[in-house]
């Protein structure tokens, strides 16, 4: 009976793939995208993993240019395929697959591009997990930005109601073989030819599982194109249709076995590719930061600055993060980007149970010689399994305060080889609760003085904010949490002198923006007394532009927009806590006061404003700067204190 038929599932290639052939294969059919092919191809080189050759399949453009910028590419690890006449797009996927050396095989269109990590995870789910076909979320450019998400482990049963695999998933080529290629529709109008052949694979028994929240393909919209056109059936009609054309394999023997593949558990060890994780530009140390997340913050913007450094010395640097955080907090991932494509946000493209084994994936394909510990909860919670199964490895913390991960160093200090401090607050700290000071290492942090400069203020802000010539801009800048405390700054411009020509600014974003919002609301301030410009790509020409900064803080580090502000010759107004008594010279370059104190900010604020003098603090406040703030000084340290525990371990290897 056809209700009992069930397709063979191929072989996984259990077997070690052989060394002389490379794992994934890169397929991009061009038909008339000649203009884009290049960026395609680039991205795929630029990927975290290397062990993949890419194969180009110009389809017989109609185009003539287009088909001659295919015949110039020159690229390393990379083939050309022509077709004689104008071919459809699944012909040419099974013409590059057919070429294709690779155990897995990715389709790429060649107007699209892949984020630099999304071979890598790819690789790792299908190897580790058994899993056959691996896609992720999507990012649109061009004529538009939006982001698509997708589900997360598509079986059968769904595949035959949507499509929830991009084009651009990785895949084992026996369940291409297995499944007699790519098919193309031949009747008229446009079906996604993908959709058909992933529901032909489900119903060969491939395991499915997509990264749901981690972008990865760059999918360009630019008007009409083959999948956008008026002859594309709709989607209800396309469903349909793809389930025609598997009708020989959709089974209910098909379906109860994908529905087991779908919840079955897999785990095996993947073979070594050793010269698959290279980066043979960067010569030098490996060192793996764990962070919590890549919001908006000082503490982001201060290691985006040693990462930079790191990386034009040769380091290698890789981040990881552990807690997925909402759009309102900010993102500053673009500021390590471009010194690092090996970024890694763990609840974007994993189930927790599964993160354990990214990290050694990571610390034992990159050699890693430094774990470097920024307030993550999971690296700290992995110290024990990471120094038991890497003895050699270094562990180095960086606290900014006395409270919050102060407590996940003193229960693991047996575990850390250095911890790095900003301030004598910290220091001081540590050594009163056991810590030994030859453990300790305090280097102040500092900005760039060369770009950072006194400045007019920036028209762009003028004329923003209507500004007039008598008018002062006290402004907040940094993140809307707890710890700042941004209501409090709310509460203090609430209670200052109205007759004063005072303009309130406030730029950031966090987890308290709607009780920043609701707060304006509540205050009722005039027209124009309080602006709200929320998160900015640049805090530069706002901060830059405050005659004074107003940092309420309850608890602090050593912030580095208050460095930031000095530098440009801003006084700054803040709390008593942390290390700001340490940046601040009373009645020097800014005032300090009680986190509390609501009343006293306000009063000297009023004062500030009535000061016909205020001229001299703004000179005091770059002199400070220039004195103890200088970046170039804190980046020699931090290498000299990276680059030093790595030297004493060696030296203790060697006495061993």
């Amino acid at each position: 009976m056809i209700d009992s038929y069930l397709p063979a599932a191929p072989a996984r290639d259990l077997t070690e793939w052989p060394a002389s052939a490379p794992l994934v294969s890169v397929v991009i059919p061009c038909f008339n995208y000649g203009h884009y092919v290049d960026q395609a191809i680039e991205s795929v080189l630029a990927q975290t993993f290397t062990d993949l050759e890419v194969i180009v399949v110009e389809g017989g453009s109609s185009q003539a240019e287009s088909r001659e910028r295919v015949v110039q590419l020159d690229f390393p690890r990379t083939r050309l395929l022509f077709q004689g006449a104008a071919t459809r797009v699944g012909a040419n996927r099974n013409l590059g697959i057919e070429n294709a050396r690779g155990k897995y095989i990715i389709c790429l269109d060649a107007d699209d591009r892949l984020r630099p990590t999304y071979v890598e995870k790819a690789v790792f789910l299908a190897e580790t997990y058994g899993i056959d076909v691996v896609s992720s979320a999507m990012q649109f450019f061009g004529d538009r930005s939006d982001r698509i998400d997708i589900l997360e482990a598509p079986d059968l049963d769904a595949l035959i109601h949507g499509n929830h695999v991009l084009t651009c998933a990785l895949f084992r080529k026996s369940f291409w073989e297995a499944a007699g290629g790519v098919r193309d529709f031949s009747k008229g109008g446009h079906v996604h030819e993908d959709w058909a052949f992933w529901m032909r694979l489900a119903a060969h028994g491939a395991r499915f599982l997509n990264m749901p929240r981690d972008p990865l393909l760059l999918y360009r919209s630019h008007g009409v194109s083959l999948s956008t056109g008026d002859d594309v059936h709709p989607m209800d009609q396309q469903a349909k249709l793809v389930r025609e054309m598997n009708a020989d394999v959709l089974t209910p023997a098909a379906f109860d076995r994908s529905r087991r593949l779908a919840v079955q558990e897999r785990r095996s060890v993947p073979a070594p590719r050793p010269d698959a994780y290279q980066a043979p530009s960067l010569e030098g140390p490996v060192v793996l930061i764990a962070l919590p997340w890549l919001v908006l913050g000082g503490a982001e913007r201060l290691l985006s600055a040693i990462v930079k450094h790191l990386s034009s010395c040769g380091w290698r640097v890789i981040l990881l993060t552990s807690i997925d955080t909402s759009p309102d907090q900010g993102d500053t991932t673009a500021w390590f980007e471009e010194h690092t494509a090996e970024i890694y946000k763990l609840p974007l493209f994993l189930r927790r149970d599964r993160w354990d084994a990214f990290l050694d994936h990571l610390i034992q394909s990159r050699g890693v010689d430094i774990l470097w510990v920024v307030g993550s909860a999971f690296a700290y919670d992995r110290l024990v399994s990471v120094r038991n199964s890497y003895p050699n490895l270094r562990v180095i913390d960086l606290l900014f305060n006395t409270v919050g991960h102060t407590q996940n160093n003193r229960l693991r200090k047996d575990l850390i080889d250095l911890t790095i401090v900003e301030n004598n607050e910290v220091q001081d700290w540590l050594l009163t609760h056991g810590e030994a000071q030859a453990r300790i290492k305090v280097i102040e942090s500092g900005v760039d003085l060369s770009r950072l400069s006194p400045r007019s203020r920036d028209p762009e802000v003028s004329r923003g904010l209507h500004l007039r010539p008598n008018e002062i801009v006290v402004g907040f800048s940094g993140r809307w949490s707890e710890e700042k405390n941004p209501l409090g700054f709310i509460e203090i411009a609430r209670r200052t002198d109205p007759r004063l020509p005072i303009r309130f600014v406030m730029t950031g974003t966090g987890p308290q923006h709607h009780l920043v919002e609701q707060a304006i609301a509540e205050a009722r301030f005039a027209p124009g007394r309080f602006t709200v410009v929320g998160d900015v790509p640049d805090v530069a020409p706002w901060l830059s532009s405050y005659d004074l900064l107003v940092l309420p803080s309850r608890l602090d580090g050593r912030p580095v927009v208050v460095m930031e502000a000095l530098a440009f010759g801003v006084p700054v107004l803040a709390s008593r806590v942390g290390a700001l008594p340490e940046l601040i010279e009373e009645g020097v370059n800014g005032w300090l006061c009680g986190p509390m104190e609501t009343d006293q900010f306000a009063r000297l604020i009023d004062a500030f404003a009535r000061n016909p003098g205020r001229a001299r603090h703004r000179t005091a406040a770059r002199a400070f700067a220039e004195r103890k703030l200088d970046q170039n000084r804190m980046l020699a340290n931090y290498m000299a204190a990276l680059q030093g525990d790595l030297e004493r371990a060696s030296e203790v290897c060697e006495a061993l």
